[in-house]
């Protein structure tokens, strides 16, 4: 059996060809914030996908498909300001995030143990995932801060479902399709600029100042020494509200006449290695005449673009009801997919295991339980639910999973590795574009002080090509890269964690290391990035 995989890439130019600009003018990236789900097998579960998206939503047949149109519009949208191209052909479903949609805004904060978190996204290799409300809450939140009073009054707003996704959609396309380093200020200001995006039957309206952040950006001083660090890459205090403030610099340095080309300028110094407030003078020049710019720009009318969507057709989606033992394993998977600590997974196992018995013949139940009895570290029960699932199409999971498993296994005995080898290369053949299939292939080889062969150099670089923004497999490129000889690829694969403002400890220690590369010292780099079978794999 071999791999199915197309090319080897011969150079990485162009896979990470510096900030992503919208017409020159905006570029974003990453996600927003991170107990138990408000999901119930009595709401009304449907499931609906389109040429991006998979969404799960508990407000009946019409949430989910009004849902599914208002992603694919956002995402046209997006790629009609950023020239981003459609793809070629269909997206495979491991290339779709799916998207939780249920309960109000307080549920979906208390998934995560935050009260004031509105929704959030979750990007990872193969399965991306993102959770949002179905019904509008009132969050009041109070705000101690730079420049304020010792209580002040911070927002108390509604927020609209509509507005969470699209912000969270802001970080995942950017996830997806330019990886770079880019300050917070910008990452949370681009994602509320969009966020306020307005979708009408023919086009869309950029750029509306977003309600929830009123107070924030009218009540707090400016205070651009704090937004424009002399290092901020070592992580200060995210305390500044890079929201409110955030939007507001977006908003001006991209819809300024004055100030176009500027924040292009800044993201591609940043990315180049350039520390934040020397890529900021050079960039936007006296940083004392912007931030009075940015007092007056807050007092007046913001601006805002409009645009026609060129195909105006309605969005396909294909729609189905859940089976009563599909609804019924919602809340257990939105906990899984969350992620959970070991006591929380050992909660949400016995749940599975109760369902089970309920619906023993369901296979939907029994992946939900796999994965479950995985995350408790049962591996053998795992292992015989994956087996049970192999003639299902649940079949790439449980070839998944059981190269999980061996992988470890192979912790204590490395004559797994050569197991999980056949199980990635088994998911390989269902779905050829699955990255973590791809990865491990690559990883088996590595992990057991073996030549990788050709396939699998080419699996690994496949992988980062699907899944960009996954850390860990960017490392394992590099190291690879590395060890070619392909240093300027190496780093270039690098930037955006060794530049990655507040990227603490890993990326002070990587930079530092990058830096004795440049000096000639390859092998403490290399030996950083190696794969260990103590990692999680891809």
């Amino acid at each position: 059996m071999s791999l199915k995989v197309s090319r080897y890439i011969q150079s990485l130019k162009g896979v990470d060809g510096g900030p992503f600009v919208i017409r020159n003018l905006f570029g974003f990236v990453i996600a927003a914030s991170l107990p138990m789900s408000a999901a119930s097998a009595q709401e009304n579960w449907w499931y609906a996908e389109s040429d991006h998206f998979r969404v799960y939503s508990a407000g009946g047949q019409d949430a989910a498909q009004d849902m599914a149109v208002k992603l694919e519009r956002v995402d046209q949208a997006m790629r009609l300001y950023t020239g981003v191209a459609a793809e070629n052909a269909p997206l495979p479903d491991v290339a779709k995030p799916t998207i939780f949609q249920f309960g109000e805004t307080k549920d979906i904060g208390r998934l995560i143990g935050q009260e004031n978190v509105a929704g959030f996204f979750i990007p990872r290799a193969g399965n991306s995932v993102a959770f949002v409300p179905l019904e509008q809450g009132r969050e009041t939140k109070r705000y101690s801060g730079p420049g304020t009073r010792d209580t002040f009054d911070f927002y108390d707003y509604d927020i609209a479902p509509d507005k969470v996704l699209f912000h969270e959609y802001a970080h995942y396309f950017m996830f997806q399709h330019s990886p770079a380093a880019y300050p917070a200020w910008y990452i949370e200001g681009l994602a509320e600029l969009f966020g306020q995006l307005k979708l009408e039957d023919d086009g869309f309206a950029l750029g509306e100042v977003p309600p929830h952040r009123q107070g924030e950006i009218a009540g707090v001083n400016i205070d651009l020494d704090e937004i424009f660090q002399r290092d901020d890459r070592n992580a200060r205090s995210l305390s500044y509200p890079y929201y409110g403030h955030g939007w507001l610099l977006t908003s001006y340095l991209s819809f300024h006449p004055e100030r176009q080309g500027q924040l292009a300028q800044f993201l591609r110094s940043i990315n180049a290695g350039t520390p934040t407030r020397e890529a900021a003078e050079t960039a936007f020049g006296d940083l004392g005449n912007l931030e009075r710019e940015l007092r007056n720009y807050r007092r007046e009318r913001a601006r805002v673009m409009a645009a026609k969507f060129p195909v105006l057709a309605a969005p396909a989606v294909d729609l189905r009801a859940l089976s009563a033992a599909e609804a019924a394993q919602m809340d257990v998977m939105i906990q899984s997919q969350t992620g959970v600590s070991r006591s929380q997974a050992k909660k949400v196992v016995e749940d599975a295991r109760s369902l089970l018995t309920k619906f023993p013949d369901s296979p939907s139940v029994k992946r939900a339980l796999l994965e479950a009895e995985f995350d408790n570290m049962n591996f053998q029960r795992a292992d015989e639910l994956a087996v049970a699932l192999s003639d299902t199409d649940f079949a790439l999971d449980a070839h998944l999973y059981r190269a999980r498993i061996a992988m470890e296994y192979a912790k204590k005995d490395q004559s797994w590795l050569a197991t999980a080898r056949s199980h990635f290369l088994a998911a390989n053949q269902i779905e050829a574009k699955e990255p973590n299939a791809l990865a491990g292939y690559y990883l088996t080889y590595r992990l057991a002080g073996e030549t990788p062969p050709e396939d699998a150099l080419i699996a690994l670089e496949e992988a980062y090509r699907i899944a960009p923004f996954d850390q860990n497999i960017r490392e394992w490129l590099a190291h690879l890269l590395l060890l070619e000889n392909r240093q300027d690829d190496a780093l270039r694969v690098l930037a955006p964690i060794i530049n990655r403002p507040h990227g603490g400890k890993e990326s002070k220690k990587l930079r530092e290391l990058v830096n004795g590369l440049e000096a000639g010292e390859k092998a403490a780099l290399i030996e950083e990035l190696a794969p260990s079978l103590e990692e999680e794999e891809a």
